[in-house]
């Protein structure tokens, strides 16, 4: 490398700064939502010292901030090392250990988000105080899995694009997945929180509610791996695989459990009707949790039925796959007679 595309290398501006800039605004909307929610924390804090069930934000007013502080302060040097070049002279971030850094910085961000979905959209979590934490909470999740997947095509590695580019039906198949996983979750953690004699309803639906996750799981599963060739065994060869009678099939069904799932756990009175949950928490008195299962059930609907439109692309594509592969091994087999002659 010449001595000015070196120097143009190291003065390029990092291409990701517009997604730090989003993690940074995400979470400051985040933090600062937590921080206004303290007076109601305060108020479940007493219901929790009477021994009501409550929700699980209780006391943890602390950890709850860490996950926006984490990624606020840590964004907002990134930019401003990035966007000052004095020091960018100096400490070229996006360079630091042939970028390897910031991408273990970028891995850092997505596993403490993970972890802060779990704490604050968990049913009757804080993200139901304020939607602003809800919606703040996924968003920045989303926008440092955005950031880490550019670092990731940036360095040649496998992007989600490419890991989702073998069909037509495997994008959505990965929506299925996570939004049952979601749905699973969700469900079953609100399940021990609903109390009350006029809520039966909401915690029979809790029960749909798993059995429909638990059931998406597997399906979306099983062709997960199927596109990725890990059913080697001769049956799921041919008709298991995906783009296969058997994909249609199987979508079909899940599409009609999903629209059943939509209409049980969404209904008035049911588990998902609303998404900040119903009832007085302080009390406990006919108490239904906030939870994630109303956005889970519907995504999972969509891509159920985006799997179902997209189904022939897939099954063109798989053909063409095997067609190329057959010619091909017809033109090694014609080689090998030809040796041997």
């Amino acid at each position: 490398m010449s001595t000015s595309a070196a120097k143009d290398e190291k003065t390029e501006h990092n291409k990701k700064l517009k997604a730090y800039a989003f993690i940074a605004i995400t979470s400051l909307i985040n933090v600062a939502s937590i921080a206004e929610a303290k007076e109601v924390l305060g108020s479940v804090t007493g219901a929790e010292d009477e021994g009501q069930p409550t929700q699980n934000s209780g006391n943890s007013t602390g950890i709850n901030l860490f996950w926006g502080l984490f990624t606020l302060f840590l964004s907002m040097i990134i930019i401003f090392i990035d966007v000052v070049d004095i020091i960018k002279n100096k400490f070229d971030f996006k360079t630091i250990m042939d970028g390897k850094l910031e991408g273990y910085t970028l891995l850092g961000f997505v596993l403490c988000w993970a972890i802060g979905v779990i704490f604050l959209t968990r049913a009757g979590g804080l993200g139901y105080e304020s939607l602003n934490v809800y919606f703040s909470t996924w968003a920045t999740f989303f926008g440092c899995c955005h950031a880490l997947n550019l670092w990731l095509g940036e360095k040649d590695f496998v992007t989600m694009q490419k890991l989702c580019s073998l069909s037509s039906t495997l994008p959505y198949w990965w929506i299925l997945w996570f939004a049952s996983i979601v749905t699973f979750g969700s469900a079953a953690d609100a399940r021990r929180l609903i109390v009350g004699d006029d809520v039966v309803t909401a915690l029979d639906s809790c029960d749909v509610a798993i059995g429909i996750g638990l059931a998406s799981f597997l399906s979306s599963f099983f062709f997960i791996l199927s596109h990725y060739e890990f059913l080697q065994c001769n049956v799921c060869m041919t008709w298991m695989t995906y783009g296969g009678m058997f994909e249609l099939a199987v979508i079909v069904v899940v599409d009609i459990w999903q629209v059943v799932a939509v209409h049980t756990l969404t209904s008035a009175g049911k588990i998902a009707s609303t998404i900040s949950g119903q009832g007085d928490v302080a009390t406990g008195v006919d108490y239904v949790p906030g939870s994630n299962i109303y956005f889970a059930v519907w995504c999972s609907v969509i891509a159920s039925m985006s799997i179902t439109v997209k189904w022939k692309d897939a099954r063109a594509m798989k053909f063409a796959q095997t067609q190329h592969e057959v010619n091909e091994e017809e033109g090694l087999d014609v080689t090998d007679d030809n040796e041997e002659n």
